[in-house]
């Protein structure tokens, strides 16, 4: 049995998707041990969504851009001595299991298996959260940031908003631009507005070809110009997202916020009832479908109509009426 007062290192670094998933086992820990202090250690970028969570208590942050290993080294000197009674690790890959391994934290478990067996003292949260329910059943396990006052002058009051995730992590994850146009064209004739959310090059050049061939009067370009926390503060503005397999989607789910997901080659990556708790889910006709390939020839989610995705958007909006 575990004593209550304990305090607990909590490892999820990256990437965005995942940290927010990580937050409902972080959740559950503390809903299960409330007198634990809890702290994540997170990669700097993050640090600001994971600082919102009122269920961790302090925030350890790994600037892996700018320290790479060395500051990896120097917070595991520092975790050395400040007297953790248990870590959690939520990655499992060689680097939080060589972490584990040498923080001298005495209780160490590892959300799944990896192959170095003396790295954690135990496989599997059981031991933590007892018998805990399942992510699907869970309407809402992230807080929000406060949204920069620029942004939130973009929400006008009175108006459904809709967030359009246009780009992710691979070319075969994305929506095809002409598929986005086609959509902001039935929509804008709806008065919803309609906020491209995204950064990067490409997905810059995408909304901009966006906005060139719709307008702006319904459609509110954003990309590039929300932080991570921001897109967080954003997003829970909406009344429902339209997105690929990207961090986004997993933020509106997170977040109770209806999401309408697209799916090429890849699988929902919690399973389809846990997105379809909250949404709809559409997925092209390739028979390789969930091929988990990053590259194809095929662009397959150019199956998905646009007119089938905004009728899906309709009957969510309606329910929500």
């Amino acid at each position: 049995m575990l004593e209550d007062k304990k305090k607990v290192l909590f490892l999820r670094f990256s990437s965005l998707g995942d940290i927010v998933i990580a937050n409902y086992s972080a959740m559950m820990i503390k809903k299960k041990h409330p007198a634990f202090h809890l702290t994540w250690m997170t990669d700097a970028l993050y640090a600001g969504i994971v600082r919102a969570q009122p269920w961790v208590d302090d925030v350890i942050e790994w600037d892996r851009k700018r320290t790479g290993n060395r500051g990896y080294c120097e917070i595991l000197r520092k975790v050395r001595h400040m007297g953790f009674d248990i870590l959690v690790d939520m990655h499992a890959t060689d680097r939080s299991s060589l972490f584990s391994l040498l923080s001298g934290i005495p209780k160490r478990y590892a959300e799944h298996g990896y192959n170095w067996p003396l790295a954690h003292t135990n496989i599997g949260l059981g031991g933590l959260l007892g018998d805990c329910p399942n992510i699907g059943t869970c309407r809402k396990y992230l807080y929000t940031p406060t949204l920069n006052n620029d942004i939130a002058g973009l929400c006008r009051k009175g108006y459904k908003k809709l967030g359009l995730a246009i780009g992710a992590s691979s070319v075969v994850k994305r929506w095809p631009v002409r598929r986005w146009i086609e959509f902001c064209s039935i929509a804008s004739d709806s008065g919803y507005d309609m906020f491209l959310i995204g950064n990067g090059q490409d997905e810059l050049e995408a909304a901009e070809t966006i906005i060139s061939e719709v307008g702006s009067r319904h459609v509110i370009n954003v990309v590039g110009r929300t932080s991570i926390t921001d897109t967080v503060a954003l997003t829970a503005q909406m009344n429902v997202v339209v997105a690929g397999d990207t961090g986004i989607m997993h933020i509106a789910r997170a977040l109770g916020i209806p999401v309408v997901g697209l799916f090429g080659p890849n699988q929902p990556m919690v399973g389809e009832e846990y997105m379809k708790s909250i949404g709809l889910l559409y997925f092209c006709e390739c028979p390789d479908r969930g091929c988990q390939k990053k590259e194809c020839s095929r662009q397959c989610l150019e199956d998905i109509p646009a007119s089938v995705v905004w009728d899906g958007i309709r009957k969510i909006i309606g329910g929500i009426d």
